[in-house]
């Protein structure tokens, strides 16, 4: 049966679309890890920022991701070009709410931790400019990402997700730092007003559709809002957890040479094979191409658990010979950096399976339960993949690291 999946034209261009996608997310997370090297002393000098990094990471992932999601399935449906307009008004007012959320968390996070760096406005101001920062490049390519690969014949579910998790990761350091420098600069009355005129565009949409009802255009954006919102504020809070970790706990980490730089990258992948998952799962719920099934046993979920397994040994396999090499350059004998490639596979296939498994279920319940999968899976999946991912790791250094 395995033999026949491989050879399947479908399972080799799913295999060759996911591989390429999921490949370049890698490829962004280490960019991640470069800035992060680049940016330390002013990190270090502001620890909050290690707070907000994984929830603003998150946040980027999971609303582009989400985004792109529901792209694919308009162009597959062919009302993409109709319903773009309400999917972008959905967009920019989701940013900039979840983006003053995550600073409000972040600010509470530090009164609790007592790194208090920055002012309430100033943890808003800091995460809502970064997030805009990010979406002069986010949004334009996500949007071009998705029209563009259903116009060549290639699925957006296999590569929209990865890769704009990909440019979220690339762009989510510098963007932060960035917009910590300009607060430390302007005046306070300057970050207020910035984050209150950006509020006016959820506050429009809201005005919209209670003033004119079912009949208005923006009643796709007001249901977006309605059906991500919670699950994103849920999925950003779990995440400043992991921030916490990072931030209380970073001389700790550093000591095992080679763990620290692959950790951006673990915790990506596992969310990304889960977002490139959930999407083909939602969108092939949509078009009536499988049912529910509690038990999976059809021919075309059974070859989607297969590519993620192969794509995990992709992207763990080239994780881990990164991992190695920061460990030797960093002065670590070749024995420790072959201690590295284990532990990271291992981990890495661990995360794999748990979370191949936990996406499925969560579709079929979602689709079941009358909500759109596009809207609600790939924000908390990021976020559950970041805790098994974190679990797995820590698993694995405890087993393997001696």
């Amino acid at each position: 049966m395995v033999r026949s999946m491989l050879f399947d034209e479908e399972f080799k261009k799913d295999l060759k679309e996911g591989a390429v996608s999921l490949m370049l997310c890698n490829l962004g997370d280490y960019i991640s890890g470069y800035f992060l090297q680049i940016f330390q002393p002013i990190i270090m000098h502001a620890e909050i920022l290690l707070a907000l990094l994984p929830a603003a990471s998150d946040a980027r992932g999971d609303v582009y991701s989400s985004y792109g999601s529901r792209l694919g399935t308009l162009l597959h449906l062919g009302m993409a070009k109709k319903l773009i307009r309400a999917e972008l008004m959905a967009l920019s007012s989701i940013l900039i709410l979840i983006n003053t959320w995550i600073g409000l968390l972040t600010f509470v996070v530090s009164i609790v931790f007592g790194k208090y760096n920055l002012e309430p406005y100033s943890t808003v101001f800091v995460a809502v400019l970064s997030a805009v920062i990010s979406s002069i490049i986010m949004i334009p390519s996500t949007t071009w990402l998705a029209f563009t690969s259903f116009k060549r014949g290639i699925n957006p579910d296999n590569v929209v997700a990865p890769i704009a998790t990909l440019f979220g990761d690339m762009v989510t350091v510098p963007t932060i730092v960035f917009a910590y420098l300009i607060a430390t600069d302007v005046p306070r009355l300057f970050m207020l007003l910035f984050t209150l005129v950006l509020l006016i565009i959820p506050a429009y949409v809201f005005y919209r559709v209670v003033t004119r009802g079912e009949n208005d255009p923006l009643e796709r954006t007001w249901n977006i809002l309605v059906q991500n919102m919670p699950i994103i504020m849920l999925s950003t809070s779990m995440s400043m957890f992991a921030g916490v970790i990072l931030m209380t706990n970073i001389n700790n980490i550093v000591k095992g040479l080679g763990i620290l730089a692959v950790i951006p990258a673990f915790l990506e992948d596992g969310g990304a094979i889960a977002c490139r998952f959930s999407s083909r799962l939602s969108t092939s719920l949509h078009i009536g191409s499988i049912k529910i099934k509690w038990i999976p046993s059809d021919s075309w979920t059974l070859k989607q658990f297969l590519l993620n397994l192969i794509h995990a040994l992709m992207i763990f396999g080239s994780l881990s010979i990164f991992g190695f090499a920061v460990a030797i350059s960093r002065g670590a004998s070749i024995i420790w950096g072959l201690k590295v490639i284990e532990i990271v596979m291992s981990a890495g296939l661990l995360l794999t399976v748990m979370i191949t498994i936990l996406t499925y279920y969560a579709a079929m319940v979602s689709f079941k339960a009358g909500v759109d999968p596009d809207n609600t899976l790939a924000p908390i999946l990021t976020s559950i993949a970041d805790i098994i991912g974190t679990s797995s790791l820590a698993l694995m250094l405890i087993v393997m690291g001696g």
